[in-house]
């Protein structure tokens, strides 16, 4: 590890200080985590739709800003259940704001059965939101080994291996919260 000159001593003369060598190995992690991170951006960039600015609430908006940074990073649980938050929040918003006040405060499940009973939202939409609810249930409420939306139980279905499957889930969750944010109540 190389001296860098931090400041001087008393005398005049360069205090050397070594950089700790935790600094090192996230800068190498760092490097080999650079592809991946970059091939997420573009999956973005061409994937979600440009423009749009969304009027919400900072909270809101502070979770919709950190679902789309921790695809970008690999934190696809992180991504899941921040997506299903969003999308929770913004269609309790709406209906709060359409009088559906009871419904509005119930969960995702109600905001969904709301939306979908009184035709509020194309069905699209809300199946994605339902499926996005599906998958992140059991990471928020513990479920049973056996339980078919795990992720063991999904991913042995599926006939792949947890991490792809959680980065492709990851990705449908994106699509979903984006797909809420611009067509879920846009003059329905």
């Amino acid at each position: 590890m190389a001296k860098q000159p931090v400041s001087k001593d008393l005398f005049g003369h360069p205090v050397s200080q070594r950089r700790p060598r935790y600094e090192a190995a996230l800068e190498r992690a760092e490097k080999r985590a650079l592809p991946d991170r970059a091939a997420r951006v573009r999956w973005l960039y061409d994937t979600i739709p440009k423009g749009g600015m969304f009027g919400m609430p900072l909270e809101t908006l502070l979770v919709f800003q950190e679902a789309k940074s921790s695809f970008i990073y690999g934190h696809f649980v992180a991504t899941i259940v921040l997506t299903a938050s969003f999308v929770e929040h913004w269609l309790a918003g709406n209906l709060d704001g359409l009088g559906y006040h009871k419904e509005s405060a119930q969960g995702l499940a109600a905001t969904i059965k709301c939306a979908r009973t009184n035709d509020l939202v194309i069905p699209l939409i809300l199946d994605k939101a339902d499926h996005l609810r599906l998958i992140r249930n059991p990471f928020v409420h513990l479920k049973p080994f056996e339980h078919e939306h795990t992720i063991g139980q999904r991913a042995r279905a599926k006939d792949t291996d947890h991490a792809t499957l959680l980065e492709n889930d990851a990705k449908e969750a994106l699509i979903a919260m984006y797909g809420v944010a611009a067509y879920a109540f846009s003059g329905r």
